[in-house]
């Protein structure tokens, strides 16, 4: 039997705007300002909001509810040929939560984050022969929000579902037992905070003269920026 059952709980959908933002954030300063401008080394401040908050989604993708935890989306190779091949033959199956397709989307987002904030920190620190792979990375983020978005407009167009609004209510029309019992309203509320608060602490503890943040709690210094000389 189906009806509109909860799927999504408030953690998750905490971290995808949250992270959703982030990002759109930093490629606009990072592509629409100047390299050697003051408000340029605010995206790498951004860039680290970023990985704390992968760091807070693979804490959830073990401790999770149901269709938040790794294991359930974990499709190997064959499963996503499966799926995609099915796809072209409009025969895919459905799934409640991550589909193979926007499964692998997911882990090489939260790859790609981890290997920008890397080397961008990298960079930062003198190691400016890393600087394309770092600029190399976003382009490919670039491409992978692009495939998300157009997977998301396809099944829309396709399956006649508002698919997008799952992850603003949480809820999608499916059978009942794929419903998760509790939505987790405080551990959301939690995780608004502790975004909200590591974001507020590196902001605060930025030297825009040094170029440079202080990590909160850990205590480590992350240098974020270049100099004018960098550049030439």
């Amino acid at each position: 039997m189906s009806r509109v059952v909860r799927i999504w709980d408030w953690p998750i959908r905490v971290f995808h705007f949250c992270f959703a933002a982030g990002w759109i954030g930093a490629l606009a300063i990072a592509l629409l300002s100047s390299k050697l401008g003051s408000t340029f080394a605010y995206h790498s401040l951004i860039g680290l909001a970023l990985a704390w908050m992968v760091v807070l989604r693979l804490i959830w993708g073990f401790a999770g509810t149901r269709h938040a935890r790794f294991g359930a989306f974990a499709f190997g190779p064959r499963r996503v040929l499966k799926y995609f091949r099915d796809a072209l033959r409009f025969r895919e199956t459905r799934f409640m939560g991550h589909n193979p397709g926007s499964a692998w989307v997911i882990f090489a987002m939260i790859a790609l984050t981890l290997a920008q904030v890397f080397t961008g920190i990298a960079v930062g620190s003198g190691k400016k022969n890393l600087r394309p792979l770092h600029e190399w990375l976003a382009y490919a983020m670039i491409a992978l929000i692009v495939a998300h978005l157009l997977g998301v407009a396809l099944h829309t167009l396709r399956h006649r579902e508002w698919i997008a609004l799952s992850m603003i209510d949480g809820k999608r029309v499916g059978p009942v037992e794929d419903s998760i019992r509790l939505s987790r309203p405080l551990v959301g509320a939690a995780a608004a905070l502790l975004i909200a608060g590591f974001s507020y602490g590196i902001y605060r503890n930025y030297d825009p003269v040094r170029q440079a943040t202080t990590l909160p709690l850990i205590g480590v210094e992350v240098q974020i920026g270049d100099s004018e000389e960098d550049w030439d």
